[in-house]
């Protein structure tokens, strides 16, 4: 009778322990789930940043590292998202600025970090 009584608990431990790494493995995966979409969210404005540090080095930006710092300035000046504040550099090359105090904070970042060099 004793042994039964022994293996019971040896069963309710083992369970309890395997709900408990179920429990953390089903966390971690969650963590990695919104970790993987923020990388792929990362990666798919990559390319709008990309064309708007070549923009912004076309307009008066010294170098690629430049062009990132202006583009930076500009989102934390505006409490703009970074990727926004590129999509409106490219479109503004084309079709001009779409928001004028954004075009303003993007002029008065070129000019700060370009005497900061």
């Amino acid at each position: 009778m004793l042994r039964a009584h022994q293996a019971i608990d040896v069963s309710h431990r083992l369970a309890a322990d395997y709900r408990r790494r179920v429990s953390r493995a089903q966390t971690e995966v969650e963590a990695l789930r919104r970790e993987n979409a923020q990388l792929h969210k990362a990666l798919a404005g990559r390319p709008v940043v990309d064309q708007a540090r070549g923009v912004l080095m076309a307009a008066g930006a010294q170098g690629a590292q430049h062009a990132w710092e202006v583009l930076v300035d500009t989102s934390q000046r505006t409490n703009t998202r970074l990727r926004l504040i590129a999509e409106m550099v490219v479109a503004g090359a084309v079709d001009g600025p779409a928001d004028p105090r954004i075009a303003a904070q993007l002029r008065k970042s070129l000019t700060r970090h370009a005497t900061e060099r």
